[in-house]
C-alpha cells in the first residue's frame, strides 16, 4: 500500500480550515497541525502507487488556502506488512474456531502489519 507524508504550508489563519478539508479527502488517513516551518502533516495512502500520484496533485494541492507542501514518499517500514494469514491463523480457520482466530489475532504483537488480522478484528472473519 503506498504511503506519502505532506507537509503543508498555510496561509496564515487558515490552518483549522486547511486540516478540516485534508481530512474530508478519503486517501488522507491521518492529518496533524505541528510546529515548525510547516503547518500541517498529513499521511495519504492509496491501493496503488499511479492512485498515489494523482491524489496529491488533484486533490491535495487543489484545496484553497494551502501556500506549499513537500511531499515524502514512503519506502517501507522495515516490518513486513502481511495480507495473507499466519500459519497460526489459516489452521484456527480450518477448523472454524472463530473465537481462538480471534483471540489470535487480538493479541497478536504483529497485528498492526497484518491486513488479515486486522480484518478478523473489525468484521470478526
Amino acid at each position: 500500500m503506498p504511503v506519502a507524508f505532506i507537509l503543508v504550508e498555510t496561509k496564515l489563519g487558515r490552518i483549522d480550515e486547511v486540516l478540516d478539508k485534508l481530512l474530508n479527502v478519503d486517501e488522507v488517513t491521518e492529518a496533524y497541525t505541528v510546529a515548525g516551518p510547516y503547518a500541517i502533516v498529513a499521511k495519504v495512502e492509496t491501493d496503488s502507487f499511479e492512485k498515489l500520484v494523482k491524489v496529491i496533485p488533484e486533490k491535495v494541492h487543489t484545496i484553497e488556502g494551502i501556500v506549499k507542501t513537500l511531499t515524502l514518499v514512503a519506502f517501507g517500514t522495515g516490518k513486513e506488512f502481511r495480507t495473507e494469514a499466519c500459519d497460526a491463523a489459516i489452521e484456527l480457520g480450518k477448523r472454524g474456531d472463530l473465537e481462538g482466530l480471534y483471540a489470535l489475532c487480538r493479541g497478536c504483537r504483529q497485528l498492526k502489519y497484518c491486513a488479515h488480522g486486522a480484518r478478523v478484528i473489525t468484521y470478526g472473519i
